[in-house]
C-alpha cells in the first residue's frame, strides 16, 4: 500500500526531539517559535550583536564567544561566556550571556552545570527577553521539578515542550496527564490537546489505541479527530483497519473521511487495501474517491490494486475520477499501466483525457518518441497535437527538438507553430536561438514573426539580443520593429542599452 510522507525538520537545538511530536494540525505556528536549530540560534544570536555597540571591551569578548558558537566550540565559548560572566557582571547584557553560557554547557551535555546559569538569569532578570528560552531550556534538561512548573504554567508554549519532556522521562506519568488533558473542558491552551494527541501516537503503543479510536469516532473537535486518525493510520492493524472503515462508513464529514483515506493508505493490511479499493470503486463522496484513486497508483501499490484501477476506469465515465485513475496509472511502474495509458493515449473519449495520458507517458519517457511522432501524424485534434508537442518539449531525445522545429517552420495551424516556437524559445540555449534566428529570416507571418520576437526577449543569449538589433534597425515592419526596441530595453543588456543611446543620437 501507498506509504503517505508527511514533513519533517531535524531539530538541533533541542536535546529531546521534537520530530514528530509537533506534526499536528494547529502546531505550525508554534513549530516555528520552539525550533532550536543550530542556524537559528547563530542568527538571532548575531541579530543581538549587532544590535549592540561594538567598541567595548565587553562587547568585544561577547563577540569572540559568538564566533565560538558558531564554530561550534563549546567549551571554548563557555569559557569565554563564563569570563565575561566574571570580568563584566554589571554589564547590560549578562543576561544573554548567562543563557549563551548555559547553552554551551548543555551542548557539553554538562545538564547541571547549565541549570544554575539558567535559574540566575530567570531569578536576577525576570524581564530579559532571554527568559522564554530560559524556560523552555530547563525543560529540555529535563529537570523534574521544572517540568512539573512547566506543565502548570498558562504558556501553551512552554507546556508542549514539558509534555514532550514529560513522555520521555516518565511515560506512565505522561499518559496520567494526557488523559487528564483530553478529559478537560478548558480551552485555555488548545494547542496542548493536539500536541498530546499527537504525542500520545508517538508514544503511547498499544496502550494509546483505544484513546485515540474514542476521540477519532467523535463527536468532539475535529482538530483533534483528525490527527487522532491520522496516528491510528501508523497501526499496522487489520482490526484498526476495520474501525477506521467502519467510522468512514457512518460519518459523511467530508475531512474526517479524507483523513480516513490517508490513514489506510498508510496501513500495510490487506483490509485497509479492501477498503480503499472499496471507496475507489464506489463510494459516495468524490473527493475520497479521488483521494482512494490517487492511494491504489502509487508505484508501490500490489498488482490487484492496479487492476482495480483499470475496472474503475472502464466501468466509470465520470471524467473527474476518468482523470484521477489516468494519473494514478502514471505513477505506476508497471508494463499494464503503460499500457492502459497508451491506449487512453490514442482512443481516450475526450481531447482532455487524451493530452493528461500523452504527458503521464512522457514524463517518465514511458513512451517511445517513434510512437509520440506518430500520433502527431495522425492528429488532427488541435489540443492533442498542442499536448504532443508539448510532450517533445519536455523530453531528452533529439529528436523531439527536431520535431519542435519542424512545426515551427510548417505550414500548420498557426496556434501550432506558436506553441512549437514558444517551446523552442524555452530551451533559450544557442542552438535554439539559432534555429529561430533562420526561422524569422525566411518568415512573412506578422504574427509568427512577432512570437518569434518575443522569445528573442526571453532569451539570455547574445544572438537574440543581436537579432533584436537587427530588427529594430532595418525591419520592414514599424511594428515589429518597435517591439524589439521594447523588449531591448527591458533586457537591461550593456551592449543593448549602448544600441539604444546610440539610436537616439
Amino acid at each position: 500500500m501507498a506509504i503517505l510522507q508527511f514533513p519533517h525538520k531535524n531539530y538541533r537545538k533541542l536535546v529531546v526531539s521534537l520530530a514528530g511530536a509537533m506534526i499536528v494540525l494547529g502546531l505550525a505556528i508554534i513549530q516555528s517559535q520552539l525550533v532550536y536549530a543550530h542556524n537559528q540560534d547563530i542568527q538571532k544570536l548575531n541579530r543581538f550583536v549587532q544590535t549592540t555597540k561594538p567598541d567595548t571591551p565587553a562587547m568585544k569578548m561577547f563577540r569572540e564567544a559568538r564566533d565560538l558558537i558558531e564554530a561550534e566550540n563549546w567549551q571554548g565559548a563557555a569559557e569565554k561566556f563564563n569570563g565575561f560572566i566574571s570580568d563584566f557582571p554589571k554589564d547590560k547584557d549578562i543576561d544573554a550571556a548567562l543563557y549563551w553560557y548555559a547553552y554551551a554547557l548543555q551542548k557539553q551535555g554538562k545538564k547541571d552545570a547549565a541549570t544554575r546559569p539558567l535559574l540566575r538569569l530567570i531569578r536576577e532578570f525576570p524581564s530579559s527577553s532571554w527568559r522564554r528560552e530560559a524556560d523552555a531550556m530547563l525543560v529540555v534538561l529535563g529537570r523534574g521539578d521544572d517540568v512539573q512548573k512547566a506543565l502548570d504554567r498558562n504558556n501553551c508554549e512552554i507546556k508542549v515542550l514539558a509534555l514532550q519532556s514529560l513522555f520521555q522521562a516518565d511515560e506512565e506519568r505522561a499518559m496520567s496527564f494526557v488523559s487528564e488533558v483530553l478529559n478537560s473542558n478548558s480551552t485555555d491552551c488548545p494547542t496542548l490537546k493536539a500536541a498530546a494527541v499527537s504525542l500520545l501516537g508517538s508514544h503511547g503503543g498499544t496502550r494509546a489505541i483505544p484513546i485515540l479510536l474514542n476521540l477519532a469516532r467523535g463527536p468532539g473537535d475535529l482538530k483533534l479527530r483528525l490527527t487522532a486518525i491520522r496516528r491510528l493510520g501508523g497501526q499496522n492493524s487489520d482490526n484498526i483497519a476495520d474501525e477506521l472503515a467502519r467510522i468512514y462508513d457512518g460519518d459523511h464529514t467530508k475531512e474526517v473521511r479524507a483523513q480516513i483515506v490517508r490513514a489506510l493508505a498508510d496501513m500495510h493490511s490487506p483490509r485497509a487495501e479492501a477498503k480503499i479499493v472499496e471507496i475507489a470503486r464506489s463510494s459516495d463522496d468524490p473527493v475520497s474517491r479521488q483521494l482512494a484513486i490517487r492511494a491504489l497508483g502509487d508505484r508501490n501499490g500490489s498488482a490487484a490494486s492496479l487492476d482495480e484501477l483499470i475496472r474503475i476506469y472502464d466501468a466509470d465515465h465520470t471524467p473527474e475520477i476518468r482523470m484521477a485513475i489516468v494519473r494514478a496509472l502514471g505513477e505506476r511502474d508497471d508494463p499494464k499501466a503503460q499500457a492502459k495509458l497508451l491506449e487512453i493515449a490514442h482512443k481516450g473519449e475526450t481531447p482532455e483525457i487524451r493530452v493528461e495520458a500523452i504527458r503521464r507517458l512522457a514524463d517518465r519517457n514511458r513512451i517511445s518518441i517513434d510512437e509520440l511522432l506518430q500520433l502527431y501524424s495522425t492528429e488532427s485534434n488541435l489540443a492533442i497535437k498542442q499536448g504532443l508537442i508539448r510532450a517533445y518539449a519536455d523530453m531528452k531525445d533529439p529528436r523531439g527538438r527536431a520535431k519542435l522545429l519542424e512545426v515551427a517552420r510548417s505550414n500548420d495551424a498557426p496556434e501550432l507553430r506558436l506553441f512549437a516556437i514558444r517551446r523552442l524559445g524555452n530551451k533559450d540555449d544557442e542552438q535554439s536561438v539559432n534555429q529561430l534566428v533562420a526561422i524569422y529570416d525566411g518568415e512573412t507571418n506578422p504574427q509568427i514573426r512577432g512570437a518569434l520576437i518575443r522569445a528573442f526577449g526571453d532569451s539570455h543569449q547574445k544572438s537574440a539580443i543581436h537579432k533584436l538589433m537587427t530588427i529594430a534597425r532595418n525591419d520592414q515592419s514599424v511594428e515589429l520593429r518597435k517591439l524589439a526596441v521594447r523588449l531591448l530595453g527591458e533586457s537591461k543588456d550593456p551592449e543593448a542599452l549602448k544600441f539604444l543611446e546610440d539610436m537616439l543620437k
